[in-house]
């Protein structure tokens, strides 16, 4: 893989020599250098050239043994090592075949075609046609003894009618080995067939068709026929209704597709009502989402379907919990108030007890004269007082309680809700990376174009690709490429703001939405981003890899749809491709 950074392979040239104990010779470092940028070296291998005049020394009869050589040739000078063996085998293969055929085929087939269109009285067109028949079902197989039949075969017709093979008693010529191929073998070929046809309509259709016994009941009845079958007439009769069988079998099956295109906008409709009449239910608008989005992808696989139930099952239940919690949370808090409620309007009973009892302490003070008197009633009014003041003691401890104890019920509703909103949004998230997909991308991006209108502040887009994925799915294997986008994403959240957002748009291309940022600062910003991603190696299989990518920059316009933006993205980042790839190109260069 090229790279932008040069100075860093050298140094790590260096280091693997000193590591692998090597001569720090031209030669060595030239070799690990183009390991560890896997690029192929421009040096001749004088194996390979030894090789390769060693083989255009043989005789190449055909076209094939010519194409392969030149197959081979290019893949030397390329350096592609693990295809040349194969290549060297099939050369001499095809080379050695052509030295034991009887006759060249090209030959062969023209003496084949004149002999066929020559008319001969004595032999009529159709026992031409028998005889080549029988010959290509008994030796179609086996190239080399099929061009012996078949040279012996014109031979035969070319000779003349006295010296040459008549059938028999009905029978027709053969190859002009034996007359004919001896009727066992034809008889041995038409059962070959006939079980063949069978067993595909036994064991292929039949399963199939469980669900329904009408067509059952007629495959049965094709097979029985089938058993019968031991003349060409027979054969005959037996076509149309196998094909009308056929045709019975291909209008159940658009009657199935039908079906199911049915069931779909059917669930599609029941999706719909549902989201429209809980528009304030977030968590279930949320799963409803998911599967409005896999509906919409055609043709839909049973894979994506088995995704998305996995997927949802572990929201469903996690959900499940979270809002078990948080009705118990709200349960408890609801308590809390009534307690508090039901001791407030105690107090306020006691208060009016006290005031009441106040009054008449104070009409008895004004209405007695006896100053003994007054010792009593001023004991009965310091001991209501003290009751009160007990009373409202212990009511302020629990209602400062209570308080606290709703704050605290209040959080956790709060942190509930936090966690139960986390758990809907695991639908909004690439299973493989962890950034968003498409459906999350889409509910962000039309947040941040609305944000972008009330504030007219910069929104930029970033389209990224991943250089030579292809190679590398090629050569590590798609689960060093899986780790290779989930490297990706890893740097690309810890490089960017917490506020940017990063998706998935599809296969090893991503987005990237950056609010508050124009399209130059947005370009300085990926730049940034391929600076940090070069700086270390990704590990595939122990090999040391760079990873780059090509991106284009776009800044959002008022009144503009996100599909807009991303096209004119994407066409920047085409044109960072074609200017040498691990680069980035905005909007506004790709129109210039």
């Amino acid at each position: 893989m090229t790279t932008q950074n040069p100075i860093e392979v050298a140094r790590e040239t260096l280091k693997q020599l000193s590591m692998r104990k090597l001569l720090p010779t031209p030669e060595n470092f030239e070799r690990v250098y183009h390991e560890l940028t896997q690029t192929p070296m421009a040096r001749d291998n004088k194996l390979a050239v030894l090789l390769l005049r060693a083989l255009e020394t043989l005789p190449q009869e055909n076209v094939q043994a010519k194409v392969t050589l030149s197959r081979l040739k290019q893949v030397l000078d390329e350096s592609r090592w693990e295809q040349a063996p194969q290549l060297v085998i099939d050369f001499l293969r095809g080379t050695f075949a052509t030295q034991q055929l009887t006759q060249s085929w090209g030959l062969l087939l023209q003496n084949l075609i004149k002999s066929w269109e020559l008319r001969q009285p004595d032999l009529p067109q159709h026992h031409k046609q028998s005889a080549l028949e029988r010959v290509l079902i008994n030796y179609g197989n086996q190239p080399e003894e099929l061009n012996q039949k078949l040279v012996a075969l014109l031979q035969n017709w070319n000779a003349s009618p006295s010296a040459r093979e008549m059938p028999a008693s009905g029978e027709e010529t053969s190859d002009g080995d034996a007359s004919a191929s001896a009727p066992e073998e034809v008889d041995s070929s038409w059962q070959s067939w006939q079980r063949t046809l069978a067993f595909a309509l036994k064991h292929g259709l039949e399963p199939r068709l469980a669900s329904y016994p009408d067509l059952v009941d007629g495959l049965e009845g094709l097979l029985k026929e089938l058993d019968d079958i031991a003349d060409e007439p027979r054969l005959n009769a037996f076509m149309p209704k196998l094909r009308a069988f056929m045709i019975k079998l291909e209008l159940q099956s658009q009657q199935e597709g039908r079906l199911t295109t049915g069931l779909t906008n059917l669930l599609k409709l029941m999706l719909d009502n549902v989201a429209e009449l809980n528009r304030s239910d977030e968590y279930l608008l949320g799963q409803v989402g998911s599967l409005q989005e896999m509906l919409s992808q055609e043709p839909l696989s049973m894979q994506q379907i088995y995704q998305l139930e996995t997927s949802l099952k572990e929201v469903i239940r996690k959900q499940g919990m979270l809002k078990s919690s948080l009705d118990e949370a709200a349960s408890s808090l609801r308590a809390l108030l009534d307690r508090f409620v039901t001791r407030l309007a105690m107090m306020t009973d006691s208060t009016d007890e006290f005031h009441s009892k106040i009054q008449a302490h104070s009409e008895k003070l004004k209405q007695t004269d006896n100053v003994s008197d007054l010792g009593g009633i001023i004991s009965a009014l310091m001991e209501d007082t003290s009751v009160m003041q007990l009373d409202l003691t212990r009511s302020r401890d629990e209602l400062v309680s209570a308080k606290e104890q709703v704050e605290a019920a209040e959080l956790r509703i709060r942190e509930l809700e936090s966690a139960l909103e986390a758990a809907s949004a695991k639908v909004k998230e690439d299973q493989l990376t962890g950034a968003y997909n498409r459906r999350g991308l889409a509910e962000y991006f039309q947040r941040e174009i609305g944000r972008a209108e009330r504030t007219a502040a910069p929104l930029s887009v970033a389209l990224i690709d991943v250089d030579n994925f292809k190679q590398l799915n090629d050569r590590y294997g798609h689960l060093a490429g899986d780790d290779a986008l989930k490297y990706l994403v890893d740097v690309i959240k810890h490089s960017l703001r917490p506020a940017d957002i990063v998706a998935r748009f599809g296969g090893e291309e991503f987005v990237i939405l950056m609010p508050d940022t124009p399209e130059t600062e947005a370009v300085q910003t990926v730049q940034r981003l391929q600076r940090e991603l070069t700086k270390t190696f990704f590990l595939a299989n122990n090999d040391k890899l760079l990873i780059t990518f090509s991106a284009g920059v776009a800044r959002w316009h008022l009144g503009e749809m996100e599909s807009d933006v991303l096209e004119r993205a994407d066409q920047a980042m085409y044109q960072a491709k074609i200017n040498g790839k691990n680069r980035v190109c905005s909007a506004e260069e790709a129109l210039s």
